[in-house]
């Protein structure tokens, strides 16, 4: 733990120096060509079941194409869920809701609704939805006894299980955002978000009609395929990082800093992650445009040091593999507590 300092009083010093520095300006022309590229990735994989024989080798280039098209127009819609494209919240939310609801099926109000609780309570064992899995994941100690009644044999299993869990994130987010739009949506915006949700289903489904089972096979592995780079994306941020037990008391500061990793940057994670690999800097300053996290990162680093708080940072491989091995030692602690 850092040693006893004014959090409060230091963060506002940060986000002075930050503000100064124009990082929290919005970045229109970027987001302009960001955005694009980002639908044209998608609509180019999209076009590819209709201009190739099917094959399994198209199978697969087409589903790796739809795949990672749609979760850079995803990445896209979290900025805009974030307010960091544009300086209107409503203007925001039309973006975010074409990328997820109307693009991809999946509930905006939704996700943004997780994923704002996620931002308030990271690695909070009980009240980050990012940590739930359905139950089905163990990160730390403190999440296998906030749950006494988790099955022993997906403990044991879970550092094989979880990757597997992961290919059907798209499916599971699918079905929560229906049941999120159902139960707590009332009025103009339930009647919007089911239109919009819809008339994106229909739209997938529509290629059934030329294409066949062909489009469905392209369908399921694009999915299947977005899932595993989706938690390729998202696992080095905070897992094997301090986990709280309900109730921790930490300053926005702290919890945002302590619970967070960057993937090193260079230019390829820096497209390919869509700016997540900077996670100390996104979850310090969830509007700032992504194409200033680099220059924040120059700021942010050597203020965590003269501070005494940790921060973490590894190249991609190196935290996938610290993961994994945190999902096993997990698992053996906590069934030679079950043995016990």
């Amino acid at each position: 733990m850092a040693p006893a300092f004014d959090a409060q009083g230091a963060y506002g010093e940060l986000r002075l120096t930050v503000v100064e520095a124009g990082l929290l300006d919005r970045a229109y022309a970027y987001y302009l060509g960001r955005t694009g590229l980002s639908f044209v990735l998608l609509a180019a994989g999209l076009s590819l079941p209709f201009l190739l024989t099917p094959s399994v080798p198209a199978l697969i280039v087409s589903g790796i194409a739809v795949g990672f098209g749609s979760v850079q127009v995803a990445l896209i819609g979290h900025d805009a869920g974030h307010l960091a494209v544009f300086s209107s919240a409503r203007r925001n939310f039309a973006l975010g809701s074409v990328c997820w609801s109307l693009a991809l099926g999946i509930s905006f109000r939704y996700w943004q609704d997780r994923h704002n609780r996620h931002h308030t309570h990271t690695n909070d064992a009980a009240a980050d939805p990012d940590l739930q899995w359905a139950g089905l994941v163990a990160y730390s100690e403190v999440v296998t006894r906030a749950r006494p009644n988790r099955s022993a044999w997906l403990t044991r299993y879970q550092a094989v299980l979880g990757p597997l869990y992961a290919l059907f994130l798209p499916f599971a987010f699918r079905v929560e955002g229906w049941q999120f739009t159902l139960r707590h949506l009332r009025g103009a915006r339930r009647a919007i978000e089911v239109c919009l949700l819809i008339v994106s289903t229909v739209g997938w489904l529509l290629p059934v009609a030329a294409l066949g089972w062909w489009w469905l096979g392209v369908f399921l592995l694009s999915q299947i395929l977005a899932g595993l780079y989706l938690a390729l994306a998202i696992a080095p941020n905070h897992k094997g990082m301090p986990m709280w037990p309900p109730g921790t008391v930490l300053t926005f500061l702290e919890r945002q800093v302590l619970s967070s990793r960057n993937v090193a940057p260079n230019p390829v994670w820096d497209f390919v992650f869509g700016g997540l690999n900077y996670q100390v800097e996104h979850h310090l300053f969830p509007n700032m445009p992504r194409r200033n996290f680099a220059r924040a990162r120059r700021i942010v680093k050597p203020f965590c040091a003269v501070h005494g708080l940790h921060y973490e940072e590894m190249g991609a491989f190196a935290s996938y593999w610290l993961v994994f091995t945190e999902l096993r030692r997990v698992a053996r602690t906590a069934s030679a507590q079950v043995a016990v």
